[in-house]
């Protein structure tokens, strides 16, 4: 008799970033260290405090700033 192994390959884990609601203020910090744009970043930040949303995820956030980004000024 041979012992046999099955390998299972794990699922890949959702990034923790999209599980976990930040803050408004958390997710512009990040945000400003791969964008240079302040005064954009400023702006989305002072409409999604005026609209009261200051915490969801990340993927909602950057959905959001992207729709954002495409506004006439």
């Amino acid at each position: 008799m041979s012992k046999t192994t099955e390998k299972t390959e794990a699922a890949p884990a959702q990034p923790v970033e999209d599980s976990f609601p930040l803050t408004l203020d958390e997710f512009c910090s990040q945000l400003s260290k791969t964008n240079k744009r302040v005064a954009l970043i400023g702006g989305f930040h002072s409409a999604e405090n005026a609209a009261g949303r200051v915490k969801d995820t990340v993927a909602a956030y950057q959905g959001r700033f992207d729709a954002f980004i495409k506004q006439p000024a």
